[in-house]
């Protein structure tokens, strides 16, 4: 038996989430590898290929699991994905002050808080396609 991620109003109203997202101020490539590293990270193959495919799309072709080693990130880039993982590993503790200190002071609060919501609603859609078992 499966589970239908789709049914219901639930998905409807993460989808309008979803939308939201849409508008952030993050260059496209960036928001895909933001989704892409936390679907990483909560291993859910379906959401990996995906947002794969979709930064490929936006022009985004660097390995981000090496994010922090590969010099073609910039710091504010790393400080973004150093707060997608923190807030994805958010069962580890809270979120390090230092890396919401540091990604505050590179991007400004308001894009901080835009990272917060991208990853909120990836991890959701991340949850839905592993209990839906989706490949």
């Amino acid at each position: 038996m499966r589970l239908d991620p789709f049914a219901g109003p639930g998905f409807a109203a993460l989808g309008a989430l979803d939308k939201a997202v849409d508008d952030v101020d993050l260059p496209v490539g960036l928001v895909e590898l933001v989704r892409l590293r936390c679907s990483q990270i909560n291993g859910c193959t379906y959401c990996v290929r995906l947002h794969t495919d979709k930064a490929a799309a936006a022009g985004e072709v660097r390995d981000v699991s090496s994010w922090r080693t590969d010099p073609a990130f910039t710091e504010a880039e790393r400080a973004v994905l150093a707060l997608a993982e923190a807030v994805t590993l958010v069962h580890d503790g809270h979120v390090p002050d230092t890396v919401l200190d540091t990604a505050i002071s590179r991007l400004g609060e308001v894009r901080v808080q835009q990272v917060v919501w991208v990853v909120t609603v990836v991890n959701a859609y991340n949850r839905l396609a592993i209990s839906a078992r989706l490949t």
